[in-house]
Parts: C-alpha cells; structure tokens; sequence
C-alpha cells in the first residue's frame, strides 16, 4: 500500500546539508601537474553515477549511510587528498593544473538529502530521465575560474534505502581509476583502518613529448555521413539489455562466417559491430558518406613498465575504423570484428602510444578542436562496478549520468542489471539517438533476442 502512497505523489528532493570534508591532515600548498590524457580537452567533462541500495532488513537499525559515508570520505581523502584540489587549466600553455592544500583546506562537498517517496516507485532508477537522477546528484561542473575535481551526495529514502551520487571530473581519472576510489571508499565505510590498494600518481608517465620541427598534428576528420534525422533537438536515451543467450548465439553465427579460433572473440566486439551496423541503419545514413566506429582500449600495460595498478589517472585512448556508409552496410560482423581487432593491437603498440601522445600534446598546444565522432566504451569491467557492500548489500542499480553532447556520440556497454535475474551475464547498452531514428534502432537491437 505504501508504494501506490508514494508512486501517487510528486517526487521533491530537499537538500539539507553540504560541508566541505576535509584530509584528516593539513596538506601542504602545492600544485600537481596532469598527463597529456588528462588535459585532453575531450576529457575535461564531468561524469556523474547514482548507486542506488535498497533498505537493509534490520530493525532498530542506528547505522545512517550518511554518517558512514561521510568519515568513511575524510579518510579516504587521507590517502587520495587531490581530490580535495582544485582544477583549473592555464591560458599560456592550455594544461590543467590541480592546486593541493589551499589556505582553507581545500575539501570535497558533501551533500545530505531526503526525498519524499520510496525507492520502488522509481523503479530503483531504471531507465529513469536524466533530470529525475540529477536530483540525487551533487552539482559540479567545469569552471574556467577554477572547480573541484569531486563531489558526493547520500539521498535517503522513505523506504530506507539511499542513492550515493558522485561526481567526477573525467580529467582527473578515467572509469578504471574511478572504481579504485569508490571501492577504497567502501572499505573505509566498511571500517577497515586503510584501503587495499595504494594510489600512485606518476602523471609523468603518460606525458607526450612532440619532437622539434615535429609535422603539423594529425587531426581525424569528422563523419561526414548525412542524416535525414539530423539535426534535431529531440533526442532520447535508452538502455537496451542483451541477455547471455542472445550474445551467445551471436557469437556463434560470427564463428560460422570466420574462424577465430586463435582469439578470444569477445562479447564487446561481436555486439560492438552488431551495434555500428544497427545504428548506421537506424539513421538512415547516405551511402557515399563516411562514419567512423571508435573504440576506448586501455593503455595500462602497454606502457614500459606497465603502470601501477594504483594508478587512476586516464590511461586508454580512442581508436576509430573510418568507413563508408555502403562499406558498413555490406560488411559481415566478423569483418567489423577484425577491424576492431586490428584497432586493439595497434593501441598496444608502445611506439604507436607514445606517438598518440606526443600527437594529443601537440593539439593541446596549439589549442585545436577534435571533431567528436561516434565511439564505444566498456564500464563491465573497469572497477566501477566492483563491491560496494559497506553494510546495505551490493547496489541494485548503477546510473551514469553523462553530459548530453557526450551521450549522443558515446555509447555505453554496461552489467546488465542486478534486478532481472534473467539477464545474468547479459550485456545493458546505453545509446543516445534522434527520437525517430530510436525506434528502428530497438527494432534491429530486439532482432537479436
């Protein structure tokens, strides 16, 4: 009876405290200087994730998350206290610099709030508006003056249950280094005296360095494929789940069409190229144009040595297959997935890296713009999604919230959901498409279950 009280009235999210949690030492004044990957400009964005935790069925229960989550942060900046900084990139050369142990102190704004329904009624967020989530989110954005790189926020429910939202300047570190500092934070919330992993920060490491009388930087050129849904202002969202059985049977049709039996074919690349195919299609692209796939590899053990696993600072790069409109459309999976392939050993080349970075340095520079083009990345496994059990259970959902200029040309592979038991070791994509063009795209996407 009290979901159908709650799901009845309007959803309001009173905000009710925010401080500044500060190290439990004083820092000293200092600056940190970023990697090239960092002070790309496309990384200078700031993401978002909403965990959403159920009540815990104890009674009489004292334990406030808030409460938890709150020392849990002061000491966890203890041991990653540049959080506390603030960022702001420099005019002269265009690089970010994060400024420690400011004459106050510095601090992460922590928020407290409480909203006035039940968790069920919003269905624990699942495929919920971007405007609904942003209500449990900590406000942070990009400043030219100047901004901090992290923020959270703990919404308490009627239910008892909570959302823990933060929010997290991409150039600060990448999802890998994400999930470093929320499972740090969990084990600290969970009362061990430290965390397991030991951050690093070696920016250093990932430093492009363009050689004197270098060429002009190389630039990749925009799609120039036409839609007819394009341009527009109605765009949609979706989540799309793909369960292990329909992976399954895709990678197989794949197998019968090209012998892989030397590689792992990965349920990355065969819904990746299922995806591109689907999407081109979707948006009725025009066959003489070009659209290029990009694809987000990881960097960390191509570099020599390879980077400590404390590290959290950005270390993937994208790689994009340009092709045209009638190329994509003829291409069989398997030979999107060899084009894949074949852009995953290039990015561990470590010649070719160090060349992507003195490339990347070189834009950075002179202050030029890269043209944003269509590109896959994988939260399943990066450590954003590992435990989070600091005494609620494990999250039921997990909702990233990205800024819509990043949504429509960035497409998310991510766990399928804790809620539906059916979709064990299934796949959730999230895309971003014109409203219209959506509609046939789920069409080509439910095809395959």
């Amino acid at each position: 009876m009290s979901n159908q009280k709650s799901s009845s009235i309007p959803l309001m999210v009173e905000k009710k405290l925010t401080e500044m949690v500060k190290p439990p030492k004083r820092i000293p004044s200092h600056t940190l200087s970023l990697s090239t990957l960092d002070n790309a400009p496309y990384n200078e964005v700031i993401y978002k994730l909403c965990y959403v935790f159920k009540a815990r069925d104890v009674v009489d229960d004292d334990n406030q998350p808030e409460y938890l989550v709150r020392e849990a942060l002061s000491g966890l900046l203890g041991y990653y206290y540049p959080l506390s900084g603030t960022m702001k990139r420099r005019e002269t050369d265009r690089k970010i610099q994060l400024s420690c142990g400011s004459d106050d102190g510095g601090g992460v704004a922590f928020t407290v709030a409480t909203a006035n329904v039940e968790l069920s009624s919003l269905k624990y967020l699942e495929n919920t508006e971007s405007d609904t989530a942003l209500k449990f989110l900590p406000e942070l954005q990009v400043d030219k003056d100047g901004y901090p790189p992290f923020a959270l926020q703990v919404t308490n429910f009627e239910c008892g249950g909570f959302i823990l939202g933060i929010a997290m300047s991409h150039s600060m570190c990448d999802g890998y280094g994400v999930g470093h500092i929320m499972c740090a934070l969990t084990e600290l919330a969970r009362g061990e005296k430290k965390p397991t992993g030991t951050p690093v920060w070696e920016r250093e490491r990932l430093v492009g360095r363009p050689k004197e009388n270098d060429k002009p930087p190389f630039i990749p050129g925009g799609d120039t494929a036409a839609s007819p849904y394009l341009p527009t202002d109605d765009w949609v969202t979706e989540k799309i789940n793909i369960s292990a059985e329909s992976i399954k049977r895709l990678k197989e049709a794949t197998l019968k069409e090209c012998d892989f039996s030397n590689e792992t074919l990965t349920t990355f690349e065969v819904i990746g190229a299922y995806l591109w195919k689907s999407r081109v299609k979707a948006l009725s692209l025009d066959g003489g144009g070009v659209t290029s796939l990009g694809v987000a590899v990881g960097i960390r053990n191509t570099v020599n040595p390879p980077l400590p696993d404390g590290y959290y600072g950005n270390a993937y790069i994208d790689m994009y297959m340009p092709l045209t409109i009638k190329e994509v459309e003829e291409q069989s999976i398997s030979d999107i997935v060899k084009l894949i392939k074949q852009a995953k050993r290039k990015a561990h080349d470590k010649d070719y890296v160090q060349e992507e970075l003195a490339n990347i340095e070189h834009i950075i520079n002179m202050n030029l713009t890269i043209e944003g083009r269509f590109c896959l990345t994988d939260w399943r496994n990066i450590g954003i999604f590992g435990s989070m059990d600091f005494g609620w259970g494990e999250p039921v959902n997990i909702v990233p919230v990205v800024p819509p200029e990043i949504t429509r040309i960035v497409s998310m592979f991510m766990p399928a959901p804790r809620l539906e038991s059916s979709m064990v070791e299934g796949v959730q994509i999230m895309i971003t498409l014109p409203r219209v063009a959506m509609v046939k795209f789920k069409e080509e996407m439910n095809a395959l279950n």
